[in-house]
């Protein structure tokens, strides 16, 4: 309860602060040019973000579909909404794949079945993310739609580092299974030896088996490959239409020069700058990288505008949304 609580302290206090230097130094221009927004594209970006969520959650409802043939495109699309909520109010965005996990385990998903569901949907998301990074990267080298300053090349270079080595070491745990195994089940015996399970109703043989079962059910990742294929296709396509939502906020503030590709490259560094705030929704990094990168394109009130817009769209109402 007092990480929830500091958690939603420091969110909204990085709220007010994003707020308070987007509007500090022109106030009455922010505020009239959000009076005078196009609530029809605003409307349309609400729907393409929506979009997008239903094809993330595509590849989520194909690998649980695996362990429960009962399981629904809704419900899926439903857990994805959720697990925007708690990502979006934990550091790093760590707090949805484990209730993600609880909330399977109500639906009769086995915890080892369901987290190997999720680490098929993870993979495939990163592979797209990576993807997609790496074509925004070749389109500004060739291209350049924006001109990177030293700092920020070297915050999206290793932006894209960690995303690539997170997925190395997801590939790598999963099919090395004896090491995998004896480093899991050292972690256990610690955490029992210290006690750090006691509010768990699970004993220490009973954990070590779910270790076992998650190895052997881990096989189907290699298995899995035209799935994972499917999975990453759904998951570019989510990340796609996630990146042109700006293109459709400066339309809505009545500014159309920020094309499809612009906007894909640019939102793509933004995204990979938010890795490195460890503030519940990366709060202040997504909101700095999105001003510093599109200012190469426009600057003033319009920008501001656009930015608390965006953030309202892709952030607080997918955690509106989430939270209900």
């Amino acid at each position: 309860m007092k990480n929830k609580k500091l958690n939603f302290l420091v969110l909204f206090i990085m709220i007010i602060l994003v707020l308070y230097f987007s509007l500090k130094d022109n106030f009455n221009g922010v505020i009239n040019e959000l009076s005078n927004v196009n609530l029809l594209i605003f409307a349309l970006a609400i729907i393409m973000f929506l979009l997008s969520l239903f094809f993330k959650s595509i590849s989520l409802f194909m690998f649980i579909r695996e362990y429960n043939n009962k399981y629904s495109i809704i419900d899926a699309f439903s857990l994805t909404l959720i697990s925007q909520f708690l990502n979006g109010i934990t550091p790093f965005q760590s707090g949805g794949q484990p209730f993600e996990i609880y909330l399977l385990k109500k639906k009769k998903i086995r915890i080892t079945d369901s987290t190997n569901a999720l680490l098929k949907d993870f993979i495939s998301f990163q592979v797209a993310l990576i993807l997609i990074s790496l074509f925004s990267i070749f389109v500004n080298l060739k291209t350049k739609p924006i001109e990177m300053n030293n700092y920020l090349t070297w915050i999206i270079l290793a932006g894209f580092i960690i995303n690539f080595g997170v997925l190395l070491f997801l590939f790598i745990f999963a099919n090395a299974k004896e090491a995998g195994k004896k480093i899991l089940n050292k972690i256990i015996d610690f955490a029992f030896k210290f006690k750090i399970v006691n509010k768990l109703k699970i004993t220490k043989e009973k954990a070590k088996e779910s270790v076992s079962h998650f190895y052997e059910t881990s096989e189907t990742v290699k298995k899995s490959k035209s799935k994972i294929l499917i999975g990453t296709l759904t998951n570019m396509m989510y990340l796609i239409i996630l990146y042109i939502i700006p293109t459709l906020v400066f339309m809505s503030l009545g500014y159309n020069k920020i094309t499809i590709l612009n906007s894909i490259v640019v939102t793509s560094f933004v995204m990979l700058i938010g890795n490195f705030v460890p503030i519940p929704g990366a709060t202040g990094g997504i909101e700095f990288g999105f001003v510093k990168l599109f200012e190469g394109f426009i600057k003033g009130p319009i920008l501001s505008g656009a930015m608390l817009m965006w953030r309202t769209i892709t952030y607080f109402l997918a955690m509106i949304i989430g939270a209900i």
